[in-house]
């Protein structure tokens, strides 16, 4: 049972540089959210401290219980180091979805925008098709319009033409 309790303390002391590479992608992720998703951000602070404090816990710990000493104080073991690979595997899995997601909205915009000018594009064409037959049919009542009116003007010269003459 010491053992075991000695190689898990050991475990969890060797974690400090990942906590504190945790801390350094944690408040990264605060100044990138800090405008947009307030709260969020204020979680990824909250945890980053969390972290930073922890590592710096488990650092004086290790120390304490000597599992190192302060001349290999920055030294990362071989359990820090998967410590370092599994934070940094999560990190890139998080940035990974982050990118995807930005870039699944950046299509739906995309894709509106093209919705919304395919319709912009099919309402022009209605109205040019619609003024095109209002110009139809406004020609075709000028044109009648202009005949009635030639019409009315003939009509009276002829009509005068003989009124003249019996009167002579």
């Amino acid at each position: 049972m010491n053992m075991l309790n000695v190689t898990l303390g050991y475990v969890l002391c060797c974690q400090s540089p990942a906590l504190f590479l945790a801390a350094l992608v944690l408040l990264i992720c605060y100044f990138a959210r800090k405008k947009n998703h307030r709260v969020r951000a204020a979680f990824d602070l909250i945890v980053a401290i969390l972290c930073a404090a922890a590592g710096v816990a488990l650092y004086f710990l290790g120390m304490s219980w000597e599992y190192f000493t302060i001349r290999d104080f920055f030294h990362i073991r071989v359990i820090g180091w998967i410590g370092f690979g599994i934070v940094a595997v999560i990190t890139v899995i998080a940035a990974v979805r982050a990118f995807l997601k930005a870039n699944r909205q950046r299509m739906a915009e995309r894709e509106a925008n093209r919705a919304n000018n395919a319709e912009v594009f099919v309402r022009t064409e209605e109205a040019k098709a619609a003024n095109a037959a209002t110009a139809a049919e406004v020609a075709e009542v000028v044109t009648e319009a202009l005949a009635e009116e030639a019409a009315v003007e003939a009509a009276p010269m002829e009509e005068a033409a003989p009124a003249e003459e019996t009167a002579q």
